[in-house]
């Protein structure tokens, strides 16, 4: 099935015509992005498709006060004569035995007095179709069951509902009745209940049927107790579920605004206290190496040719000292040559060889004293060791005071950044009476909660007590053997299909957890967090297990994981259903971290489905997350609320690519 075409006439904050093309260009574009912000008629645009395949019987509808009338009614735009209406155009293509239709729906409502008029029309392949139109509340559930169409049409507050593990086994209930058809069954072992029921009254004598009847009424009344708690408590629910919202958004209103940083105004001022402190210190520090030896740093080259002269002082000094005891040394060897009687010739050759050798070394006799240092040894320390050492503490001390600087710098542009407090005082107010109205709602719906539950306890009293007086009704007073078979087996067949259902469900069940599992994995940045995904198939309870093959309570999972966990309960429910539907999606990503959200952009979003229509603010899928999804984005659409007009226009392209 593939979505073609959304058409949108004075519906919501939608004024005049809006025709609006669903179908993807090609299949590895299947995701079509509508973005638009809070009040920019998102909902609206998942409602309507929902509205025209159901009509009253569409899921979510009777969310709003006074019934399906006052809802249609609250949906025809403010701006336009209620005389007028709205329209919601829906084309669809879908296969039907074999063959492949071009369905459209169009359903029209308007004031009609104190009514609303409501018009359904039909048509297949561009033809009206009355039959069709008459039947199509039965049409619809052969390509679309309306049992399993919360698995496709959902949003961010359902995904968030169903991370809560006792909702999600109702909705697992539900959802695995209409995949499995056990709805059948469960209506079946309704009807024999009744048949039982009437059996039994019609047997009854006058003086127990009195004790049979008040205990009916006793009945009656508790399950209209009930009925009343649950409609309060889903009141109450919503209520919180909407000031939930309002928090929300002003949470996000007080955060774009700057209340981040102001809440976190004293650490930014410690934490460049700290960094002034750490300046000083190192600037200290530097104050007290440049007082040592440090500023000789600067005559480096001076100092060098200093040691050079030292060390030629020193030498001319040495050779001139040896110089002394050479003359003596070689006076007294001619002497003794000589009175030796030596060759002349030999003597007056080594008189040459040991004067040419006083010869060489006058030449390094004759350097100029100029500094006069009798020992180079301290100078020589000061060169190789002192300075080097210096220069190396006092080079490390610059480079910290630089790197201190440039932190300085950077926690006082944090400062600077930090708005002031007055300015952000009425936002910090509104997100502050947002949550005691939540924390209101809560308590509400806490309390509401625990009266549904008394009174479904008072209900299941009562029909213990009704089913025992017909008990005994029964026995006294069943004569035939029919119908003392009848009642008992009743409830043999009751058991029996209870049994079957139980059996249809574990059959299915091991496919339909796997399922589950592959999406856990394929969504889960933990790869290895959930091992296994049990589903009970008495009381669809959901069961995991960890990486260590124990059991793992839901609980201990974050709310991150939790709603990537109903998320993946929705995908591996709607392949097991082997139903190649859309998946329309508002609000995705609620209140999921970045790497949460970035498995649902890479890795749900582009495989749900052949077609993926999501609803979303500039929040949600901002311009990173644009940008994932954009290689697997067929169609973009930016709703622009126009406050001036009080209407929505549609425009072609998301928040960044106008």
């Amino acid at each position: 099935m593939i979505l073609n075409e959304l058409v949108l006439h004075n519906v919501g904050t939608f004024a005049g015509r809006h025709v609006i093309d669903l179908t993807p260009p090609s299949p590895d574009k299947p995701i079509v992005l509508v973005g638009g912000l809070n009040g920019a008629g998102k909902t609206t645009f998942l409602e309507s498709i929902q509205l025209a395949l159901y009509g009253s019987l569409a899921h979510g509808t009777g969310r709003r006060a006074g019934g399906y009338e006052n809802y249609l009614r609250g949906l025809i735009h403010r701006g336009v004569p209620a005389s007028e209406g709205a329209v919601i155009e829906l084309t669809f293509t879908a296969h039907q035995e074999g063959a492949e239709h071009t369905y459209t729906v169009r359903r029209s409502w308007k004031n009609a007095g104190a009514s609303i008029r409501e018009l359904l029309l039909v048509s297949v392949n561009g033809r009206y179709d009355q039959s069709l139109t008459s039947t199509w509340n039965e049409h619809v559930e052969t390509f679309l069951p309306r049992g399993i169409a919360g698995l496709f049409f959902f949003d961010g507050e359902q995904i968030e509902a169903l991370a809560d593990m006792d909702r999600s086994r109702q909705v697992l209930s539900s959802a695995l009745a209409a995949l499995l058809g056990l709805d059948l069954v469960e209506r079946l072992s309704t009807d024999l209940t009744v048949l039982k029921r009437r059996h039994k009254g019609e047997k009854v004598p006058d003086g127990l049927r009195q004790i049979v009847e008040e205990k009916n009424r006793l009945l009656t009344a508790g399950r209209q107790a009930e009925e009343t708690a649950v409609q309060a408590e889903a009141g109450r629910r919503t209520e919180m579920e909407r000031r939930q919202k309002v928090l929300h958004e002003a949470t996000e209103a007080y955060r774009a605004a700057g209340g981040d940083l102001l809440d976190r105004r004293e650490s930014a001022e410690a934490d460049a206290g700290i960094v002034r402190s750490g300046l000083a210190q190192c600037e200290d520090h530097i104050r007290h190496e440049i007082s040592g030896v440090s500023p000789l740093l600067q005559l480096d080259g001076l100092l060098e040719q200093l040691g050079d002269q030292v060390h030629r002082e020193a030498d001319a000094q040495r050779n001139t000292l040896m110089l002394e005891a050479f003359e003596a040394r070689d006076f007294a060897v001619l002497r003794e040559l000589r009175g030796a009687n030596m060759n002349g010739a030999t003597v007056a050759a080594v008189e040459q060889l040991l004067r040419s050798d006083r010869d060489g070394r006058r030449v390094f006799v004759d350097a100029e004293e100029i500094i006069g240092f009798r020992d180079p040894s301290a100078l020589e320390a000061l060169l190789t060791t002192t300075l080097p050492e210096a220069r190396k503490r006092l080079q490390s001390a610059v480079d910290r005071r630089e790197e201190l600087k440039s932190e300085l710098d950077q926690a006082e542009r944090v400062l600077a950044a930090i708005p002031d407090p007055e300015a952000l005082a009425p936002l910090r107010r509104q997100r502050e009476d947002a949550r005691d109205e939540l924390l209101r709602a809560e308590a509400a719906h806490t309390v509401a909660v625990e009266l549904v539950a008394s009174t479904r306890a008072a209900s299941a009293k009562a029909n213990a007590a009704y089913e025992a007086a017909l008990d005994k009704a029964a026995l006294v007073n069943l004569t035939a053997d029919d119908d003392r078979r009848l009642v008992e087996h009743v409830d043999r067949v009751r058991a029996t299909l209870e049994d079957l259902r139980i059996a249809a469900a574990r059959r299915h069940l091991e496919r339909i957890s796997q399922l589950i599992l592959e999406a856990l994995g394929m969504l889960l940045r933990k790869e290895n967090l959930i091992t296994d995904v049990q589903i009970d198939p008495e009381t669809h309870e959901v069961s995991l297990t960890g990486a260590d093959g124990r059991p793992l309570p839901a609980k201990d999972l974050s709310a991150g994981e939790r709603q990537l966990l109903a998320v993946a309960l929705l995908w591996g429910l709607a392949r097991a259903s082997g139903q190649p539907l859309p998946v329309v999606i508002d609000t995705p990503l609620g209140r999921l971290d970045g790497s949460h959200r970035e498995h649902l952009l890479e890795r749900y979003f582009p495989n749900a489905s052949h077609q993926v229509v999501l609803l979303s603010t500039d929040t949600e899928i901002d311009e990173e997350a644009f940008a994932r999804i954009s290689p697997s984005t067929g169609l973009t659409y930016h709703l622009e609320f126009d406050v001036n007009a009080n209407a929505t226009r549609v425009e072609t392209g998301y928040f960044w690519e106008k």
